[in-house]
């Protein structure tokens, strides 16, 4: 069996693609339909799902987050800018939730936190060090009830779900209808550093960074799973320097968000 596997378009379900750029042995494409970019042929599902249970968060990297300031800066933009969002603090679900410092933070803040990760050393971190209500495994494996979930978040998290289609259908199902927010950050695929830099971006590893969305794409992919409210955010750069320079930095990248060019995207959905 070859190590890789072809796909049609996840949001038009067409196979007319033209080429971008190939890096890794790995090419990214363009729908000529819809333009999501996306990997074509990529890694087997059953391969990436071995490396992330296994091999995603070794020791050294476990410990570098979280003792690292710029995670709990940037998970405390996510939640600051989430609970504008969504003022009432209800039950929230973190995919992909890694080591668990975002809903650590969202505990304390008042929210019903809950979590799931691949990852086995991810989700014990989370749960012995946290106390969280964390499982290991996929979506598919928790069996959550029906409209459960007041929030539910994904952040760099979509980019790595091979089957697209089916896993947004279960968050759909899991998540409150009308009341429910689903937020969603990945890196922007049509952002000013991405149309610079190409195959050299430092978000393009085509190996499990299998979609390259846009403002514009995943709005179109969302749409197709029912979700009607969609609101981009405004994701701020944060970081533990201060002063002019950083401020600079800071003014530089709200302008590029406020014209859907910044590094990220993040959606809110319902």
């Amino acid at each position: 069996m070859s190590p890789l596997e072809h796909i049609n378009c996840p949001i038009c379900e067409a196979d007319d693609t033209a080429p971008l750029f190939d890096k890794d042995s790995l090419s990214v494409v363009i729908c000529q339909q819809c333009r999501l970019r996306y990997v074509n042929p990529r890694i087997r599902r059953q391969t990436l799902e071995a490396e992330y249970t296994e091999t995603y968060y070794p020791p050294d990297k476990v410990e570098r987050i979280h003792t690292g300031s710029m995670e709990w800066l940037q998970m405390t933009e996510r939640l600051t800018e989430l609970e504008a969002q969504c003022p009432i603090r209800g039950r929230l679900l973190d995919v992909g939730c890694g080591i668990g410092t975002f809903l650590h933070l969202a505990r304390e803040q008042g929210w019903e936190s809950h979590g799931i990760d691949p990852s086995k050393s991810g989700s014990a971190f989370a749960k012995e060090n946290y106390k969280l209500d964390v499982q290991c495994g996929y979506i598919f494996d928790a069996d959550f009830p029906s409209a459960y979930f007041d929030a539910i978040t994904l952040y760099h998290v979509l980019e790595h779900i091979s089957e697209l289609n089916p896993f947004l259908s279960e968050l759909r199902r899991v998540l409150k209808p009308k009341t429910g927010t689903l937020v969603i950050e990945v890196p922007n695929g049509e952002s000013l550093q991405s149309r610079l830099q190409k195959a050299d971006w430092p978000y393009v590893h085509p190996h499990d960074h299998l979609y390259y969305f846009s403002a514009s794409s995943l709005p179109k992919l969302l749409q197709k799973h029912g979700f009607s409210d969609i609101t981009l955010g405004r994701p701020k750069r944060v970081s533990p320097m201060t002063g002019f320079r950083f401020m600079l930095r800071q003014a530089a990248t709200a302008v590029l968000v406020q014209v859907n060019l910044g590094t990220v995207i993040r959606v809110y959905a319902s």
